[in-house]
């Protein structure tokens, strides 16, 4: 099983993944899937736009006509140098003909590089890219602890901000995290604001990413355990407007009910609200804790897990075929709230 952890992927980079004939990255972050491939094609064909090193398919393409693709990854290269196959967006359509190609070249003369959305365990190209030893996968998951700390403190150093006191690395961990293409951004627009500072403040990060015109992802959650229709009303329609996928919205929405769940489960044994906030790990921004007071004044264990069950069975729903995803999400989203105002 070839299933890489972000340590095993920079390894493998030094050598240009030679041990390897393909690599599927994917996860719910959409951001963070296409930065880790990325690196991997500039890693093997650093001329990205040659069009005799780098060829791309899609899915659709090679279901049509499978000879297309193992004609271009089994054809010698001109140039001596090892060429890469894309495919973006890749589905279990392809899994199959991959499989047969490496069944019966022992050696692919392109390396296939595959993005993807979240994979289910039961998907084939994720099973394929998982037990064949020939290949490899990265999962990409949304950032959040540790990681998401490291990588705010790093990017931000880089620029030459080198104190970053904990209340404004707690503010920006509990605003960014869900989209690494989204994070980068927000980093990148502070690292200009401070040009020429070693120093971050709290008001320098509440000016910098309050005032972004892209609703943040986080009051998505919020809104709907605190029961705010209309907070939901604006929020909901903008996320999905700006091109982030129901699935990875519920997903996020489910997490955040799980964390309550745990903090509850604690209430339940005794403990008092504001301790159980107090101690929350990972720490939750002071400007947050009156929200998640009232929430905890309200979600019992058993509340959540019917919640919980509820945004399960929405998930499935969602990944069949042709389902209406935004309708399944956003008829959930309101029932939640309408469950909180009604106190039931």
């Amino acid at each position: 099983m070839v299933k890489f952890k972000l340590a095993d992927f920079n390894s493998e980079k030094r050598n240009k993944f030679s041990n390897f004939d393909g690599m599927l990255f994917y996860g719910p972050d959409r951001g963070q899937v296409l930065e880790n491939f990325n690196i991997a094609l500039e890693t093997i064909a650093p001329e990205v736009d040659d069009g005799f090193s780098v060829f791309e398919f899609s899915s659709s393409d090679i279901k049509s006509d499978a000879s297309k693709l193992i004609d271009e990854a089994t054809a010698i290269s001109f140039l001596g140098a090892r060429k890469v196959i894309k495919i973006k967006d890749a589905t279990d359509d392809v899994a199959e003909v991959i499989k047969e190609l490496l069944k019966n070249y022992e050696k692919l003369e392109a390396f296939l590089l595959l993005s993807a959305d979240e994979l289910a365990p039961s998907s084939k190209l994720r099973s394929l890219f998982e037990t064949n030893k020939r290949l490899a996968v990265l999962p990409n998951y949304i950032d959040d602890g540790e990681n998401l700390s490291q990588l705010i403190r790093q990017t931000l150093q880089k620029a030459g901000i080198k104190r970053i006191p904990d209340e404004v690395l707690l503010f920006l961990h509990s605003r960014l995290g869900e989209n690494r293409a989204t994070t980068r951004m927000e980093l990148e627009k502070i690292s200009l604001y401070l040009y020429g500072k070693t120093e971050i403040t709290i008001d320098d990060a509440e000016k910098c990413v309050m005032d972004s015109s892209s609703l943040n992802l986080q009051d998505l959650p919020l809104s709907v355990a605190e029961g705010n229709y209309k907070k939901l009303a604006m929020i909901l329609p903008r996320l999905l407007s700006e091109g982030n996928y129901p699935v990875q919205l519920l997903k996020m929405v489910m997490n955040h009910f799980k964390a309550l769940y745990y903090m509850a489960s604690e209430i339940e044994s005794g403990k008092s609200i504001s301790d159980v906030i107090e101690n929350s790990r990972p720490p939750i921004f002071y400007k947050l804790k009156p929200s998640y007071e009232r929430q905890l004044h309200f979600w019992t264990t058993e509340k959540i897990m019917r919640v919980i069950s509820e945004m399960n069975d929405a998930d499935i729903r969602c990944k069949s075929a042709n389902a209406p995803q935004e309708t399944i999400l956003s008829q959930l989203m309101f029932m939640i709230c309408s469950v909180v105002n009604k106190r039931i």
